[in-house]
């Protein structure tokens, strides 16, 4: 995942801002952002998407859970 747009990290997972476009989905700014993909960095630095088109506040709810795995 190529660091572009907003991106914030609550617990270890990574909150991206997403938007879509006529193809597929890119990174966008805060402003620009339509939903929000949490991801969790895996020990190899590779990224793994674990939720994905949330709201900001369902994003940081899911990262902030402590049942949630990470």
């Amino acid at each position: 995942m190529p660091q572009k747009g907003f991106t914030a990290i609550v617990n270890k997972l990574h909150i991206q801002a997403m938007r879509r476009t006529l193809t597929r989905d890119v990174q966008a700014n805060q402003s620009d952002a339509q939903f929000f993909d949490v991801y969790r960095r895996e020990p190899s630095g590779d990224m793994t998407l674990v939720e994905k088109g949330l709201s900001f506040d369902s994003a940081m709810d899911y990262c902030l859970t402590p049942t949630t795995v990470h």
